[in-house]
């Protein structure tokens, strides 16, 4: 009964703010393909300061020399601050411009990384972005979408509500209901975290150690 109920709310959810997803994800998908074409222009010096970090991480992999904590820390750093921003900026009317900014640039992030591995490594690197870039962002990426709805419905009840009485009345209510429903999407990205900073490594060095000559 209760699963029921919470897949009723899911659907209507859902279907409620359609082309809010819509709108979200095809943020999201060009952000991504504006990632991979950046590459093709980057300059020389860019390119070399990649390169370089690209080679301490592989070299740090092989090696096993790999602080978990700390990835987990600077993973923490990297997304709970997008959470949060997306969160407050739904609170306001005039947040929603700035979260489908937000959402082209987590697009934009993936691809760049994305393109640029393949682009160094080749045949190796599509290998190392299915086993580093891609498991924990089946986590993020449907926790950006989710987030960034609702805070762009909220948004918008706010600009259709705010001249009734009755609504402002019941803000506390509604301000709650949705900081609850965000702190539940950022429980789900919690198992991202974990699987960038402790299964993402230890993938990435699986897939090195079946190619000789992985590092660059």
């Amino acid at each position: 009964m209760l699963e029921n109920k919470i897949s009723g709310l899911i659907n209507k959810h859902i279907k409620d703010n359609f082309w809010l997803y819509v709108i979200s994800l095809l943020c999201i998908f060009t952000g991504i393909v504006v990632g991979i074409y950046s590459v093709r222009y980057m300059g020389g010096f860019e390119k070399s300061d990649l390169v370089n970090y690209l080679k301490n991480f592989t070299t740090a992999v092989n090696s096993g020399n790999l602080n978990y904590k700390s990835i987990l820390l600077q993973t923490l750093k990297n997304n709970i601050p997008v959470i949060l921003a997306i969160w407050f900026l739904g609170l306001t009317m005039i947040g929603i411009p700035i979260i489908l900014v937000i959402d082209v640039i987590k697009g934009f992030t993936i691809g760049f990384t994305i393109s640029f591995i393949i682009n160094q490594l080749g045949i190796k690197g599509i290998w190392i972005s299915l086993a580093g870039v891609m498991p924990q962002n089946i986590i993020y990426i449907p926790c950006i979408i989710i987030s960034s709805v609702l805070a762009m419905e909220f948004s918008l009840m706010i600009f259709r509500d705010k001249s009734r009485t009755q609504w402002k009345s019941h803000i506390l209510v509604s301000i709650t209901s949705y900081s609850i429903y965000f702190l539940i999407v950022s429980m789900v990205m919690c198992i991202g975290f974990f699987m960038e900073a402790y299964l993402t490594p230890n993938m990435v060095k699986l897939v090195a150690a079946s190619f000789r000559g992985m590092l660059l």
